[in-house]
């Protein structure tokens, strides 16, 4: 997530709440919570530790800047919070410290906190994306008779009509829209395996506890995943897509934008947005901006999940680290994109008047075959996800 000043130029507030420090450390938290209460109603801990071990969660104060400092020690988050949160269960009457984290590793609390982050930024993705593509396709039905000059390898093409082009991009979103719901029912799970994998402290019971650790927070119950990321990974490169599928909408609104050319704006003029530090004339393409940052990004983060996937024997020396390290600034790039389509879905502006003076001086004068464009435009909008299906 955006550490620098110039990241937080182009993060999306909430994107940078989910993941932020507080955060992260509630999610970890969450987890120990979790994790004693499912233990607790297996009969594996006594069911007064697994509620001191939840209080303690609740009430415990943690100085990040003091838990950064000794998770270097480790190279692990989790390994100074277990022992903080230890000593905070310790200080209760009892003996439930000894049952704190029972039965799990570091991969398992930082792996989960993790998909607990982004499983709040997924949520807030598809309100995003659903408007979207519903605002885009109202737009795309409004000018399917709009002609406008067709592009090919940057040159004049046949003549097109701007709903077209409008029909594709929501068509594209949705789609993205619902590769990403299938892969959360997979990718979106608890990871809970123990030291190798196994639960192998928990004997029979493994999974039982497991199960109701998935269902308290929230998450799909699935064999540890320490090693084998496939559907984690597969999650994320969805998540890509949609960064890279609002990249292209916003390269072509950005060309659009050209005043040389002057069919769409991202939006009406206002004071101060897209303003130039040496040029008071300018006004420059800011959405576009935030989409087209994050979808030059984005191709490099999931590289690196990649390369981080051949991991050593059962658990990664490196990899697994530099992936927890890379979701953040995925998530991120999702959030500059949503920033992006929240702009166009609301204030997208169509100049038909300079389409059809372009389409006159560079094109063929009239739209090329007008009722196939329709079909096409009806085809697409006909494919889309019916509203509020999710």
């Amino acid at each position: 997530m955006a550490s620098s000043l110039a990241g937080r130029t182009l993060a999306r507030p909430s994107f940078e709440s989910a993941f932020g420090a507080q955060s992260f450390v509630r999610a970890m938290l969450s987890f120990e919570a979790a994790l004693a209460h499912a233990q607790a109603a297996e009969g594996v801990i006594p069911g007064r530790d697994a509620e001191a071990i939840s209080a303690a969660c609740a009430t415990i104060v943690i100085d990040i800047e003091s838990l950064v400092a000794e998770a270097k020690k480790s190279a692990t988050l989790a390994v100074p919070l277990v022992a903080l949160l230890r000593a905070e269960v310790a200080r209760r009457p009892g003996e439930a410290a000894r049952h704190v984290h029972y039965g799990a590793t570091s991969q398992d609390v930082l792996d989960t906190a993790t998909v607990l982050c982004l499983k709040g930024c997924l949520e807030e993705a598809d309100r995003s994306v659903e408007s979207a593509v519903r605002s885009l396709a109202r737009r795309a039905k409004e000018h399917r008779s709009t002609p406008m000059l067709g592009r090919t390898l940057m040159q004049p093409a046949l003549p097109i009509t701007a709903g077209l082009k409008i029909a594709r991009w929501a068509a594209a979103l949705d789609h993205d829209r619902e590769r990403i719901a299938e892969a959360q029912a997979e990718g979106l799970a608890v990871q809970f395996g123990g030291a190798v994998g196994a639960l192998e402290p928990l004997g029979n019971k493994g999974p039982a506890v497991r199960h109701r650790l998935a269902t308290r927070l929230g998450l799909a119950d699935a064999v540890a995943w320490h090693v084998h990321r496939n559907a984690w990974i597969d999650l994320l490169g969805r998540i890509g897509q949609l960064v890279l599928t609002a990249g292209k909408i916003a390269r072509d609104v950005s060309l659009a934008m050209q005043p040389e050319v002057g069919e769409m704006r991202e939006s009406a003029p206002r004071e101060g947005v897209g303003a130039s530090s040496a040029m008071p004339h300018k006004r420059n393409p800011v959405a576009c901006v935030h989409a087209l940052a994050a979808a030059t990004r984005i191709p490099g983060l999931l590289a690196a999940v990649h390369a981080a996937s051949i991991s050593e024997n059962e658990r990664a020396l490196g990899g697994w680290q530099a992936e927890l390290a890379t979701v953040p600034d995925i998530a991120g790039c999702l959030g500059s994109a949503l920033d992006f389509l929240d702009t166009i879905a609301s204030s997208l502006e169509i100049d038909g008047a300079r389409m059809a003076a372009n389409l006159a001086t560079y094109g063929a004068g009239e739209t090329h075959n007008p009722k196939g464009l329709e079909t096409a435009i009806d085809e697409l909008l006909d494919g889309l996800s019916p509203e509020g299906s999710r």
